[in-house]
């Protein structure tokens, strides 16, 4: 059987598909919201399989992911971002209110009691920006821990011929290229794989770093998140939802009931 190489650029893409959605939900709103939420949900969950699929074969792997997991189960807000995956994709919407703000535009919020602590009064952009970031972080983390596997560009090196083991015999056949064909007189083997090199997809470890520092791009432009301070009136309809007030199911009950609460604060605070 030819030799296969190995590469995580598609779970890069995954990645970049992701970011394509969570730069979009900035300026959704109404049902588009719901439809970029659930898109981005898709594409972010499906990185780690198509890496996992990617790097099967490779050894050491299942090992180091093991551990990966591990971490990312014990990270509220990881878990709680592959729960609110498998609702969208077979339960049905995943639970959010909306509120305007004052320069223009909609901030949004996850709602109900399951959401982690970290994520509350918080905008869900930002939020999906934060689980992107640690998603990359993982792919990134992999590249590293497996230079030779992740990168075809990278085996392509006398140091990565040396450490997967592999001949010309075997780069030809995974080049699907003659037998003998790299057999060329005078032209030293670090040369010749520099050519080969040519031939396949690199990893972009750039764009992967890019991610890792939350440098999301849409149309070449930063994305900047709505900023929240967690004090907003629609946290404060977040949290009646949260604690299940009886009122929770009236939108109109609930808002009303939200802007009485503000009332009385002020009322309060004011001698």
């Amino acid at each position: 059987m030819a030799y296969q190489f190995t590469s995580l650029r598609y779970a890069l893409e995954r990645l970049l598909e992701a970011e394509h959605f969570v730069t979009r939900l900035v300026l959704a709103q109404h049902l588009e919201f719901k439809f970029e939420l659930n898109a981005f949900l898709s594409a972010a969950r499906s990185m780690t399989w198509v890496m996992q699929k990617a790097m099967a074969r490779t050894q050491g792997f299942q090992e180091w992911y093991q551990e990966q997991q591990s971490r990312m189960a014990k990270d509220d807000a990881m878990r709680f971002f592959l729960q609110l995956r498998n609702i969208s994709q077979k339960e049905g919407p995943v639970s959010y209110i909306g509120g305007s703000l004052p320069g223009g535009g909609w901030s949004y919020r996850f709602v109900g009691a399951s959401v982690p602590s970290a994520l509350i009064g918080k905008d869900i952009s930002a939020a999906c920006g934060d689980h992107l970031v640690k998603l990359a972080t993982v792919l990134s983390d992999c590249a590293d821990a497996f230079p030779f596997h992740s990168c075809p560009a990278a085996a392509l090196t006398e140091e990565g011929v040396l450490a997967l083991g592999i001949s010309f015999a075997d780069i030809e056949g995974a080049l699907g290229l003659p037998a003998g064909w790299t057999a060329v007189a005078g032209i030293p083997p670090r040369e010749k794989l520099r050519l080969l090199a040519r031939e396949v997809d690199p990893l972009n470890r750039q764009e992967i770093a890019r991610l890792v520092a939350g440098d999301f791009r849409r149309d070449g432009k930063p994305v900047r998140f709505p900023g929240s301070t967690g004090r907003d009136l629609t946290d404060d309809i977040a949290e009646l939802i949260a604690e299940g007030d009886p009122v929770a199911s009236n939108p109109r009950a609930l808002f009303l009931k939200a802007i009485a609460s503000r009332i009385n604060e002020i009322d309060r605070n004011d001698p």
